[in-house]
């Protein structure tokens, strides 16, 4: 259980590192939105990175657990 919890809190810091990387990505777009994101949107991106890459964090210590028990 401890591996794909570390598994999944990588993945999900990756997520976040590239949300900070490449705000203006596909990737963090509605569907069938072609305009350019505005300067407001990107800044929010990466903040929802930021948080992203805490919660993967908060995973991998949580999941810490399984390894005592």
């Amino acid at each position: 259980m401890f591996i794909f919890n570390l598994l999944l809190g990588s993945a999900v810091i990756a997520l976040g590192i590239f949300a900070i990387k490449h705000p203006d990505s596909w990737w963090f777009r509605n569907l069938f939105d072609d305009r350019e994101p505005s300067d407001l949107l990107i800044s929010y991106t990466k903040f929802a990175g930021k948080i992203t890459i805490g919660i993967g964090a908060f995973i991998i210590l949580i999941s810490t657990q399984y390894v005592f028990i």
